[in-house]
């Protein structure tokens, strides 16, 4: 089960805006009694690599040959999921997907199965067909730029007919039209960094975290108090919230994912498929669920769905909570974390 505490410096309303600020919640350590109980937790490495576009920072015990062997189990896999889901590598599952239109795999058909599930509940706010637009933006180019207007009208017109079709017995997925294609952004970094945290458990190792980008897998913690997961404002860069999570994940969807700037406007990851521009409904959203995948999926199609219905969704999933930043400052949160905050 997921044990986080929190601490935040921002003002705060309640699950659908009671409008009344939450007292401020500050987590302290007496520095002589931290200094006494050192010896007692063991040491912690971090290992730094990549995935795709996002940094990874594996942090976890240290404790000889088999800390080593789980180290390198997460790594492989961290390596074998990057050539899983590059769009570009053509021996990769979601690139003979997009190419094929159909594809029998065992490890996408569930996550692409889940991904409807979240999808269907965020009412589209998670699109799964986003690939030929996020594309048409140059996310991954040195030099990216939007996509002109007409351009973006035919791109909307072919999201309007996107479907995917799953077939459970052969575990198949079919895609029927040529016209879009399937993205996983905000999916597949929490499926890593769960996978990630699994082998390291595998290979012996429960006192670990995995970060890869703005999600955040968590095993248990060097004191049993929990990782501290630091949230940044995406104006100011300054941290605003300081989680303390055990046995849990967080993720993030922000205005700053995989932004940039082109003639003086932002243009940012997190795409609205009404318009095909990205969604400014919302400055950040912050999900701690029991895993990644689910953290992310969550907090990209709250993101783009906005904070009335978005805080209802997350209210009403057990073990869920999030934290909703507007862009005029203003912070929502589940009612569990509003009571947890003496709210």
């Amino acid at each position: 089960m997921t044990r986080a505490r929190f601490a935040t410096n921002w003002p705060a309303r309640r699950g659908k805006r009671a409008g009344r600020p939450l007292s401020i919640l500050f987590l302290l350590v007496a520095a002589g009694a931290l200094g006494a109980c050192k010896s007692r937790f063991p040491a912690i490495i971090q290992i730094n690599t990549g995935f795709l576009q996002a940094p990874v920072v594996i942090s976890m015990a240290a404790g000889g040959e088999g800390s080593n062997a789980a180290a390198a189990l997460a790594l492989a896999e961290i390596r074998r999921l990057e050539a899983v889901f590059n769009p570009l590598n053509t021996s990769g599952s979601l690139y003979r997907l997009n190419e094929t239109r159909t594809l029998s795999d065992p490890e996408l058909y569930p996550l692409l199965e889940r991904a409807r599930w979240i999808a269907e509940l965020t009412d589209g706010g998670l699109n799964l067909f986003l690939g030929y637009v996020e594309l048409a933006y140059g996310f991954r180019k040195e030099f990216p730029r939007p996509p002109g207007p007409e351009a973006l009208r035919e791109l909307l017109l072919s999201l309007r007919r996107a479907r995917m079709e799953l077939v459970r017995e052969r575990q198949e997925i079919r895609i029927p039209n040529d016209a879009y294609a399937i993205s996983l952004t905000g999916i597949q970094d929490g499926f890593a960094a769960d996978q990630a945290l699994a082998h390291l458990v595998l290979g012996g190792v429960q006192v670990a975290k995995v970060q890869v980008g703005s999600h955040v897998a968590c095993g248990a913690s060097p004191d049993g108090l929990g990782w501290p997961v630091w949230i940044s404002h995406p104006s100011s860069g300054e941290v605003a919230v300081q989680l303390f999570v055990e046995q849990g994940c967080v993720a993030t969807a922000s205005v700053k994912d995989q932004a940039y700037v082109f003639r003086d406007e932002t243009y940012h990851i997190h795409l609205d498929p009404t318009t095909g521009l990205p969604s400014y409904t919302l400055s950040l959203v912050a999900v701690v669920a029991p895993s990644c995948e689910l953290a992310g999926s969550l907090a990209k199609g709250v993101f783009v769905l906005g904070a009335d219905k978005g805080l209802q969704i997350l209210n009403d999933l057990p073990e869920v909570e999030g934290l909703l930043l507007e862009p005029d400052g203003r912070l929502n949160m589940t009612d569990s974390l509003s009571i947890w905050l003496g709210g």
